[in-house]
């Protein structure tokens, strides 16, 4: 997966994404890669820092410039952006280390760039705006981080090499820091995943620094061995359960990909609120192996590891509702019931309904029928992991066919989710850019589902399915 779908990046130049990178790990690495991606990609984008880098970093942007008193060369910066797509700007580059600009310079900038935009058209300004000596994990000092206002993504970096580490001199910068932030007294305790979540959203660790306005994008790097990636994935997860979502990646490995998952609040959403009209009874409430349909969708969703199952109820929502009690441990917020009043108007209303109980911090949400009972709960984990790789919408097919439920929307989707009609779910939404779908191949009884009272029967005598 590429660094711009990762970080969501807009890069509009009439409202350039201005990105802080703070914490350890790779930031100058990341900073620079992010910069030649969107050059790549025939975009604009300016780079500097707001502390120092080292002069010999300086080389790993293909163009920079040094501002005079103060002062941008913008004859001069338009020229290197012309030809190379991006610019770096420091003020002075003597010894060892170059000097960046003022946090109110860079507003200067971002304000200019607007004004600007028809003939720059810069559609992101990237920040370092901290230093970490090249440890992999640190917690800021008190002068630190030196954001700009006009930050609009604070991303703080993490060293996956640091799990493990003590907490100490020589391995990570600032350790009496890092240890007030976990609460710690003693020397020598290891940082395990757990510590580093909490490292990551403290506000005096990652998390410094943060204001209103601001996206908080955690990104865990150097996942570059399975030790790592592991580390990383639990990092991620413990981060997704606290409602922030996060990047892993390997930013110094040049010859693959960048970033290896995305993470974030997920949400799985039965759609329960039908009449079931050709069933001529509650379809929700039909028992298979001791238990109701609707408690059998519930508990896939839930073994899928969606950090929120939503269940949508209209039509019979009192019986429902009744057969769910007890079924699940209701007080950790975990599942959750939406009512929809307007069920009558078909599945569409369902779908809105749901859209509306997210989480403002959510990221993706899989729609799930009540009446496929016959959906294990790992296929749904593995469309899960096809969407943290990158996919946008994920749907299972049979014989080549993409069929439309389960499946999975990225948050990109809610706006044409939002403007579905009628008694349709989301499958229209799988009937565009086939190419860009990831599809799942599953077996047939997986997906057969339950509309009628011969559906029920034949389901019930099929051996397929039997333990």
């Amino acid at each position: 997966m590429n660094l711009i779908t990762a970080l969501r990046l807009e890069l509009d130049p009439a409202h350039p994404d201005v990105v802080a990178f703070v914490g350890g790990g790779g930031k100058t690495t990341l900073l620079f890669r992010l910069a030649a991606e969107i050059a790549g990609r025939g975009r604009r984008v300016i780079t500097t820092t707001t502390t120092r880098i080292f002069t010999g970093q300086i080389g790993q942007s293909p163009a920079h410039l040094v501002m005079s008193g103060g002062q941008i060369d913008w004859a001069q910066l338009s020229r290197q952006l012309d030809q190379h797509g991006q610019c770096l700007l420091i003020t002075s580059a003597i010894g060892e280390k170059a000097e960046g600009i003022a946090p109110a310079t860079v507003d200067s900038l971002v304000e200019a760039l607007r004004e600007q935009r028809r003939h720059l058209n810069v559609g992101a300004v990237l920040v370092e705006a901290d230093g970490s000596r090249n440890r992999p994990v640190k917690a800021p000092a008190a002068h630190e981080p030196v954001l700009p206002e006009t930050t609009n993504v604070l991303a703080p970096l993490f060293g996956l090499d640091g799990i493990g580490l003590a907490i100490a001199e020589p391995q990570m910068h600032r350790p009496e820091r890092i240890r007030a932030a976990l609460g710690l007294n003693e020397n020598g305790v290891r940082l395990t995943p757990e510590m580093a979540s909490r490292l990551i959203t403290h506000p005096l660790g990652g998390a410094k620094g943060l204001r209103a306005g601001m996206r908080f994008l955690p990104f865990l790097n150097k996942a570059d061995t399975a030790p790592r990636l592991a580390s990383g994935r639990l990092v991620a997860s413990r981060l997704a359960q606290k409602g922030y979502s996060s990047i892993v990646g390997a930013v110094g490995n040049s010859e693959a990909d960048p970033v290896v998952e995305r993470w974030g609040p997920t949400a799985a959403v039965i759609l329960a609120a039908g009449t079931s009209r050709r069933m001529g009874r509650p379809k929700q409430l039909l028992e298979w192996r001791g238990q109701p349909l609707v408690v059998h969708a519930v508990k896939a969703a839930v073994d899928s590891r969606a950090d929120q199952v939503i269940i949508v109820l209209g039509a019979h929502q009192p019986q429902i509702q009744a057969a769910l009690a007890g079924a699940f441990d209701w007080h950790r917020g975990r599942v959750r019931v939406v009512n929809n009043p307007a069920w009558a108007d078909g599945q569409s209303t369902s779908v809105l309904a749901a859209l509306q109980a997210l989480p403002d911090e959510c990221q993706a949400v899989m729609f799930l029928p009540v009446d496929q009972p016959g959906l294990p709960s790992s296929l749904l984990r593995r469309m899960w992991r096809l969407w943290r790789q990158g996919y946008d919408r994920v749907a299972p097919q049979v014989d080549g066919q993409l069929r439309g439920a389960p499946a999975i929307f990225d948050r990109r989707f809610w706006p044409q989710l939002r403007k579905l009609t009628g008694d349709q779910g989301a499958r229209p939404l799988l009937r565009t850019d086939r190419e860009s779908i990831a599809p799942v191949t599953v077996r047939e009884e997986w997906l057969a589902d339950i509309d009628t009272p011969e559906d029920w029967m034949r389901f019930q005598d099929d051996d397929r399915l039997a333990k």
